[in-house]
């Protein structure tokens, strides 16, 4: 049999390319390895996890293949700890941020099984003391369905207290003087603290902690004796460290436990896949199970390209087909798990470096199409094209757009763009067909990070109700970011103009450095949070009331509330639970 070609990634193909060197600990360790035609998974996997740990882009990782029988393929690799030199095997303990959720999506589904939570009744109706506000007043209440699917409007995070010990539970009280992102239905807003509700819910519901529950209902039927939120001293002897720039760091609290407090290792997690694979959750019957992998998006919302299941994200992928798939990422950690339903295929990768989620995702990726190649034969419609449907009418773009490349100043008469967050000003072309691009001397210009912008040509069109600035890359539609007015605020805001001083801390995880300032006639919010990236974070934001500006574009962040406050008579600027105090005030 001829063997089967496949579209790696270029980064796999040029590995593939080198040579694997021996990583002499792995001979002692315990391990599973894959027998028969998968040993060549392995084989071919071996040259990228060398690479990867020779040029240390990441200290260790914990790899875990299983089809519906159980594993194919446990293994360790690198060091678990920096300083003692400790290796990682399948025993090693990781913290996998939001692979959490999933876990907490199965209990709220066997939960649902038990008709002690329903899916589409009002969450205010099922977990006491949850209230949130709202700049309608006649919004719509979300529901347990919404907040598993992240199509309930609740803001991404609530910073401040993120990295404490505080109990999750807190949360749902904390958010009663907070603000909805959007309402229910209208947008994909990716939600720790819907999880966090999520988890509260379990909590109140079932009667039990929601520890307790998981661990009841889930892991120890489940024989996932490594894994829980609260590690004994056994297990803590097992957890892997953390690392930044190759050094082992300290790991912070995490309060939102039900989002991404999850400690679990390779080897437990290879037992939830095939539990999944095999249709065998306790509890869930298959009715409820493949609601998780069906998308959820509603009639009208706008997806921004993304198709969440129940804790889940699915998509198709033009080899193997249809995936299902989480990532995972905290400070010190980052991981992937990943399910092909049809090949009856799973795969867990662990890393225990900052920023290493996207290592995890892209080795997960290149072993699961390894292995569905080896395991049977992918399915025809493999370099299918999703077509993708283009509105009728469309305008030129004009204004101020808020968007992931930060925020977008277009003057169509000119032509020209502004691109704030890098401070350039780049010429324009406009094409027959009334869209915008960038001249070659301005693709030229624009820094490695930014090249992108080249490729694009830009619309405007509505979508929900937003004015919404599109892009056309190779005849698919992306979507960058609403459209923002420029109109004269309210003069009450161009008081309020100038630097604050945080005064409600949280150590080393604040947001430091907040400012408001007029950016070409828009207000923007300027924040600094090293914890998290050494960079300014500046949001454009659109004033709804004296006291109340929400922050503008879509994705993580966005349709925040900003909220002027006062505290000992003075303005103060509320951000995300964190509090500012005018400089230069008495």
């Amino acid at each position: 049999m001829p063997p089967i070609l496949l579209p790696f990634p270029a980064l796999l193909i040029l590995l593939v390319l080198t040579s694997c060197a021996t990583l002499d600990h792995q001979a002692e360790q315990n391990r599973l390895l894959p027998q028969g035609d998968m040993a060549a998974v392995r084989s071919e996997s071996m040259k990228l996890i060398s690479r990867l740990l020779e040029e240390e882009i990441v200290p260790g990782l914990s790899i875990a293949l299983v089809d519906g029988q159980g594993p194919v393929w446990l293994e360790g690799f690198g060091v678990a700890n920096s300083r003692t030199g400790a290796g990682v095997d399948i025993d090693t303990l990781f913290r996998v941020g939001s692979l959490t959720k999933p876990v907490t999506a199965i209990a709220v589904l066997q939960l649902v099984a038990e008709d002690k939570i329903d899916l589409d009744l009002a969450l205010q109706d099922q977990l006491s003391g949850f209230s949130i506000r709202h700049h309608q007043q006649d919004s719509t209440p979300l529901t347990p369905r919404q907040l598993l699917c992240h199509r309930s409007g609740l803001p991404s995070d609530l910073r401040k207290g993120m990295y404490t010990d505080t109990p999750f539970t807190q949360v749902t009280t904390l958010l009663h003087e907070e603000y909805a992102a959007y309402d229910p239905d209208r947008i994909y807003s990716y939600s720790n603290i819907g999880y966090d509700l999520l988890g509260h819910l379990i909590q109140e519901r079932s009667g039990q902690r929601y520890a307790d529950f998981i661990q009841r209902a889930l892991f120890t039927p489940l024989g996932m004796h490594s894994s829980g939120f609260e590690l004994s001293a056994e297990l803590k002897a097992r957890l892997s460290e953390g690392h930044l720039d190759g050094s082992s760091r300290p790991q912070p609290p995490l309060r939102d436990t039900p989002a991404l407090g999850l400690y679990t290792t390779g080897e437990d997690l290879g037992l939830l896949m095939t539990a999944l694979l095999g249709s065998h959750i306790p509890g869930l019957p298959d009715s409820l199970l493949k609601q998780m992998f069906q998308p959820q998006t509603a009639a009208d919302q706008v997806s921004l390209g993304v198709s969440p299941g129940f804790g889940w994200f699915i998509d198709h992928h033009p080899v193997v087909g249809k995936r299902v798939r989480h990532g995972g990422t905290t400070l010190l950690f980052g991981a992937e798990m990943m399910l092909l339903p049809e090949h009856g295929l799973g795969i867990a990768v662990l890393a225990n470096g900052a920023d290493s989620n996207r290592v995890a995702k892209e080795l997960a990726a290149a072993i699961i199409v390894l292995a569905a190649s080896t395991h049977g034969v992918l399915p025809e419609q493999s370099q299918r094209r999703i077509a993708h449907h283009r509105p009728a009418s469309y305008d030129t773009p004009q204004g101020a757009y808020a968007t992931d490349l930060g925020l977008l100043m277009v003057d169509a008469e000119q032509p020209r763009l502004c691109a704030c967050i890098i401070e350039r000003i780049l010429d324009l072309v406009r094409f027959e067909d009334g869209s915008l691009g960038l001249t070659p001397e301005s693709i030229r210009q624009l820094p490695d990070g930014y090249r992108v912008l080249g490729d694009l040509r830009l619309r405007e069109r509505e979508i929900n109700g937003m004015d919404v600035l599109v892009a056309d890359r190779n005849g698919n539609e992306i979507l960058l970011g609403n459209r923002i007015e420029t109109d004269q605020w309210e003069s009450v805001w161009r008081k309020r103009l100038g630097s604050y001083r945080t005064i409600n801390p949280d150590g080393e995880f604040s947001i430091q450095d907040l400012k408001l300032s007029d950016q070409d006639g828009v207000l923007c919010l300027h924040y600094r949070a090293p914890h998290l990236s050494d960079n300014l974070i500046r949001v454009p934001l659109q004033p709804v009331s004296p006291t109340e500006a929400v922050v503008q574009g879509f994705g993580r962040g966005g349709g925040e509330t900003v909220q002027i406050v006062e505290v000992n008579g003075k303005q103060c600027l509320k951000f995300s639970g964190y509090m500012g105090e005018p400089e230069g005030q008495e």
